[in-house]
């Protein structure tokens, strides 16, 4: 699930949280982090986490909520130990949960809750200086941002899982050159098979192989010439067919270009290495 999280997701977390102040975490459907924006915990809950007693709350907390969103497979909303507030909602696809987004660590009003109270007068002024840096939000905004970043995130991930599934344009690229290397292969012959235009091959080769459409067929049919060369007792004339330049002279200047020696070189000195 990890490879479905890109930039599309990181930027919108990092939108939401320059709007609102609120952090944000996306997680797996078995609850596992995905990513989150800015930092993991507010100065406040990191302060708490410290005490292995507290942490063990906030963690039971975590669980206890996650629990609930997955059984109610709806946006479930709860105050922590601690007195903030989080908000968990399940990012479905198909009938089936994929995925949670969250967001807490929210003051319910400026005054402090009891329980949090309880807390700031057991430990040190710095304790009350992080409550007070926490967001404050009234429940109706609260809600109604959530409910859009819910949708928009909803949206991204389920966009990166469709990319995620879908077949990758290099991989089928890659194939379809390496099953006519003996063919005459051209831009042509690849924008007719993949259904792309002249500018998308040329994009497609420069981001995946560094290389023009053309520099990108020469290397694959060299490759291939060298395996064959190396793995086989094929006459080099019939090499170099099967690599798509059947002249044997041009066949030898381009490897020797590439290489710098000939192809019968080349085959002598994996010979010896055997």
């Amino acid at each position: 699930m990890k490879q479905t999280v890109g930039v599309a997701l990181r930027s919108l977390l990092k939108d939401f949280y320059n709007l609102t102040g609120i952090k944000t975490c996306l997680f797996d459907a078995q609850g596992n982090e995905l990513c989150y924006y800015p930092q993991k915990h507010s100065s406040f809950c990191a302060y708490l986490r410290r005490d292995a007693e507290m942490n063990a709350r906030c963690e039971r907390c975590d669980r206890e909520g996650f629990a609930a969103c997955r059984a109610l497979r709806a946006q479930h909303s709860y105050i922590c130990h601690a007195g903030l507030r989080e908000c968990i909602s399940p990012i479905t696809f198909e009938g089936r949960i994929i995925g949670f987004i969250m967001i807490g660590q929210i003051k319910e009003g400026e005054l402090p809750s009891r329980q949090t109270r309880d807390l700031i007068q057991k430990a040190e002024e710095s304790l009350l200086a992080a409550y007070e840096a926490l967001p404050s939000i009234e429940s109706e905004k609260l809600t109604s941002a959530f409910r859009i970043l819910d949708a928009c995130a909803s949206y991204e991930l389920l966009k990166s899982l469709a990319t995620f599934n879908a077949p990758r344009i290099d991989r089928e690229l890659e194939h379809l050159v390496q099953e006519n290397l003996s063919g005459a292969l051209s831009v042509p012959f690849l924008c007719a098979r993949l259904r792309l235009s002249h500018n998308e091959i040329y994009t497609v080769c420069k981001e995946y192989f560094a290389s023009t459409p053309a520099e990108y067929i020469k290397k694959s049919r060299l490759a291939y010439a060298k395996r064959l060369l190396a793995e086989s007792d094929l006459p080099i004339g019939e090499i170099a067919i099967r690599c798509g330049i059947p002249d044997y002279n041009y066949f030898s200047k381009v490897f020797k270009a590439a290489f710098s020696e000939s192809p019968t070189a080349y085959r002598k000195r994996q010979g010896e290495r055997v």
